[in-house]
């Protein structure tokens, strides 16, 4: 479990109750099981993996604007090929369904605009159990991994929130709920829809909940990252900068600026003519958007925004 605020008595399989297969709740799940997902016919279009993945640079190095550095991060088709297959995992699950060997990158065909599908995978409701989750998204890091490995890209170099996402494939107490975080990490986002759903996390943690509930406020503000430099950071970009001398309320070293200064920069982002500054943001502080994620999941508060419709 993704160390969670709430606490739960024994193994927890969320809504996965079945009665002859079906969910005992009666609802339906919003991850419907898609049989177009599991594709054994040769449509044109796609390729395996391991061609596409040697085809197209899955981790990429940008220059960081206002610095002299450069910073790794994962592709927008590299994320959506990762978060496709996380959605293809999770629903089969949401019908008690798990993958009936190991996932492997033989089993994963890629289209040109980024469409993901399985070949030579079975899905059985055989034996399901919250470990062969588990096994499911382990197997699937793996297979990121590889993917990443074929294109050329060295995972250790990988960027902190998309290792903190494969870390959260590997955790040995993952719990059925905490798939919503997997399908819906914020590692995955595309850059372009990340002042999205950065101003909408920001709303609900700084707006909503410091009217109805300011300890989970309190509670989130202080598992923010960079909580001792980030400030210096802001000062030593020469894009960022430019927020932070000339605001008119000045700065202070709190995670509530941190969280002021970024609302500010994407809230007024051409100001200063600087339609890169979405990447900038995410190279200096990487972990931010997913760390704020993160902990309004572990608060009850993340399913309650409109995430899930910002990864397209």
């Amino acid at each position: 479990m993704v160390g969670r605020c709430r606490q739960a008595a024994g193994p927890n399989f969320g809504p996965l109750l079945w009665s002859n297969g079906a969910l005992a709740n009666g609802v339906a799940s919003q991850y419907q099981n898609n049989a177009e997902d599991i594709d054994e016919s040769s449509a044109e279009g796609l390729r395996d993996a391991k061609s596409y993945a040697k085809a197209n640079p899955m981790l990429i190095q940008v220059q960081v604007l206002g610095t002299r550095r450069k910073f790794w991060r994962l592709s927008d088709n590299a994320t959506r090929i990762s978060r496709k297959l996380a959605l293809i995992l999770r629903s089969q699950h949401s019908v008690g369904r798990c993958l009936a060997a190991p996932l492997q990158v033989s089993n994963v065909w890629i289209g040109s605009t980024g469409s993901v599908k399985l070949r030579g995978a079975n899905f059985s409701g055989k034996g399901f159990s919250i470990e062969r989750v588990r096994d499911d998204y382990r197997n699937l890091s793996k297979v990121l991994q590889a993917l990443i490995r074929m294109s050329g890209g060295d995972v250790a170099k990988l960027p902190p929130d998309y290792r903190a996402f494969l870390a959260l494939l590997g955790d040995d107490n993952l719990m059925m709920e905490d798939e919503f975080l997997i399908v819906n990490n914020a590692a995955l986002l595309p850059m372009k829809n990340r002042t999205e759903v950065f101003l909408m996390l920001h709303d609900r943690i700084v707006k909503y909940l410091g009217r109805t509930n300011k300890a989970k406020k309190k509670r989130i503000l202080s598992k923010l990252p960079y909580e001792n430099d980030w400030l210096d950071t802001a000062r030593a970009n020469a894009q960022i900068n430019q927020w932070v001398v000339n605001a008119q309320n000045q700065y202070k070293n709190t995670q509530s600026d941190l969280l002021r200064l970024n609302r500010n920069v994407r809230s007024h982002m051409h100001e200063y003519n600087d339609d890169d500054i979405e990447e900038i943001l995410y190279c200096e502080w990487p972990e931010l958007l997913a760390v704020m994620a993160k902990t309004l999941h572990l608060e009850g508060e993340l399913e309650v925004t409109d995430i899930e419709s910002k990864f397209g």
